[in-house]
C-alpha cells in the first residue's frame, strides 16, 4: 500500500446536538491535507449512512479516495445500519473507530455484514468493512502520526468541534435558540 494513499476521515466533533455539521478531511496518507467536505445532518434520521455517503460521493475527491475512516458520536446514535449504508453508498472499504466503552454498537454491525472484522487496538474498538485485519492495521499505521487516532479523523474532529461549538462567532445561547 502506498504511503500517500488518499483517505477521508469523517467526524462530528463529539457534539451532543441532534443536528450538527459533519466534516470530512481528505488526506494523502497522514501527512498532507488535500481538502475538506462537510454536510449538515440530523443524526436521528434513519438514512444517516446514506447522507454521509452522498457527501463523500458528491466531492471532487471521490474518484481518488481509497478508504474511509469514521469516528464520532454519530456512530453512537443507536443506528447500527449507519456503517452498512455508508459502505454501500460509497462502495469503498470503511473503517469505524470508537472508544472501547462504546463498542457495543459494533456488535450489531459486525454480525450483519459478512466482510467485517472487529478487533481492539489500545483503548479503541475498530471495525473494518471490506478489509482484512492486516489491511486495517496498515492503513492505521500510515495515517496515525500522533497517538492512536488517525490524522484525517483528528483534523476532521477539530474542525467539526469548532463549527458545532454553541458560542461560535461570539453568539450566545439565547441568540441561537431565537434563530438569529
Amino acid at each position: 500500500m502506498k504511503a500517500e494513499t488518499r483517505v477521508i476521515g469523517i467526524d462530528d466533533g463529539d457534539t451532543r446536538r441532534r443536528r450538527r455539521v459533519v466534516v470530512g478531511a481528505i488526506f494523502r496518507g497522514g501527512l498532507w491535507l488535500d481538502g475538506i467536505v462537510s454536510s449538515y445532518v440530523d443524526v436521528s434520521t434513519p438514512t444517516l449512512g446514506k447522507v454521509l455517503g452522498d457527501m463523500v460521493v458528491a466531492s471532487k475527491f471521490y474518484k481518488e479516495l481509497r478508504f474511509a475512516i469514521l469516528h464520532g458520536t454519530m456512530l453512537r446514535s443507536g443506528q447500527s445500519s449507519v456503517l452498512a449504508e455508508f459502505n454501500n453508498t460509497t462502495e469503498m472499504p470503511t473503517i469505524a473507530i470508537l472508544r472501547q466503552r462504546y463498542s457495543e454498537m459494533f456488535d450489531c454491525a459486525a454480525g450483519r455484514e459478512k466482510s467485517t472484522i472487529r478487533f481492539r487496538l489500545h483503548d479503541l474498538s475498530v471495525l473494518g468493512m471490506g478489509l482484512t485485519k492486516e489491511e486495517v492495521m496498515e492503513i492505521l499505521r500510515i495515517t496515525c502520526l500522533r497517538g492512536h487516532i488517525p490524522e484525517p479523523v483528528r483534523v476532521a474532529g477539530l474542525i467539526a468541534s469548532t463549527v458545532n461549538a454553541p458560542k461560535r462567532l461570539n453568539w450566545t445561547r439565547g441568540q441561537l435558540r431565537a434563530g438569529s
